[in-house]
């Protein structure tokens, strides 16, 4: 069994990573904000540990993987929600993604193998903040390519007095 601070040392970094990522999410106006986001890596961790909790109190080899694949087709079919196409563009895709980066956040922080929940978090981090301006960046740089050249201006003749 884990003891109890153990857990909610667990709970607590699940809540913060998920935190993380939805106050970006929050700040750049997106779809499924903070509460969303800590809300799902909160529920990751809480699933993954009443699962290892349980069969440890029943005296079972723990069967955390079944607990793991439930999260991962929960999330995904709550990310697939999100996802919103229209003509032919597809949009926030990239909030569903974070909803699933939150769950797993929140599993490994359930796992207690804190360095991969804080350097994954970090990572999810930077993929959702530093990223978007370097898209930007390329995408400008792709859109001044793409314009043809400016013409120079035809001479202007002024009129004979």
């Amino acid at each position: 069994m884990i003891p109890w601070w153990e857990v909610l040392v667990r709970l607590v970094l699940a809540t913060l990573m998920g935190a993380m990522i939805g106050w970006d999410r929050e700040r750049t106006g997106k779809p499924a904000g903070l509460r969303t986001l800590m809300l799902v890596a909160l529920a990751s961790c809480t699933y993954y540990l009443a699962a290892a909790q349980a069969t440890a109190a029943m005296g079972v080899p723990p069967d955390t993987i079944r607990a793991m694949a439930g999260i991962v087709g929960g999330v995904g079919f709550l990310g697939a929600g999100i996802i919103m196409r229209s003509n032919d563009e597809i949009y926030w895709l990239t909030t569903a993604a974070a909803l699933w980066a939150a769950a797993a956040l929140g599993m490994a922080a359930g796992m207690g193998v804190y360095y991969i929940t804080v350097l994954s978090g970090l990572l999810v981090l930077i993929i959702l903040s530093v990223l978007p301006a370097l898209e930007k960046h390329i995408s400008n740089r792709r859109r001044k390519k793409k314009t043809p050249p400016p013409q120079p201006p035809e001479p202007h003749n002024p009129p004979d007095n």
